[in-house]
């Protein structure tokens, strides 16, 4: 019996320890567990953390290509305005340069007696780059000779029209060619 008793207390002894063992591996598990949800807490942490920076830095860099895009726009705007100013500016200095060879012609021009009544005479001129005047022709007659050859001859004396030199350059070449109406009273 005495072995019997000593049995169970070795028995009793070994399930203890079992027992003590079972619950160092349950308490290492546990730390082991929590550790692991420490580390994937700092993780998920880490990640927030790199996905507000991309975030921060996607709207950073969304914001300076919005201002950079409203910079391009405002420079565009800027070339526009400057261009229709030009454009304003070069259409006024041509209006001026036909308005100066109207007056000049209409001044040079020697209407002839007995002009027959509604006569109207076109007259196709073409300058040089400096303004001489290259050819002065009758592109619409009049069917009165004397009429036509009194137009010709007011664009010949008129000439040259150096005045061609002030337009800005790309708007010279537009105004070396052009017509003038022939009216008694008025030349357009």
């Amino acid at each position: 019996q005495a072995e019997e008793e000593a049995e169970r207390q070795r028995q009793a002894e070994a399930e203890a320890e079992r027992q003590r063992q079972a619950e160092a591996e349950a308490e290492r598990q546990r730390q082991a567990e929590a550790e692991a949800e420490r580390q994937r807490q700092a993780e998920e942490q880490r990640r927030r953390e790199e996905e507000a920076q991309r975030q921060r830095e996607a709207e950073e860099a969304a914001q300076r290509a919005a201002e950079e895009a409203e910079a391009a726009l405002q420079r565009a705007i800027e070339g526009e305005s400057d261009a229709v100013a030009n454009a304003q500016q070069g259409q006024e200095a041509a209006n001026s340069f036909i308005n100066l060879v109207r007056r000049a012609v209409e001044q040079a021009w020697v209407i002839p007696l007995n002009v027959p009544q509604g006569a109207a005479a076109e007259v196709s001129v073409r300058l040089g780059p400096s303004g001489e005047l290259f050819t002065a022709t009758i592109a619409q007659s009049s069917g009165d000779s004397a009429f036509d050859r009194s137009a010709v001859q007011a664009v010949e004396a008129a000439a040259p029209f150096s005045e061609l030199r002030q337009l800005p350059a790309a708007v010279q070449r537009d105004y070396r060619q052009f017509n003038l109406r022939f009216r008694p009273g008025d030349v357009r």
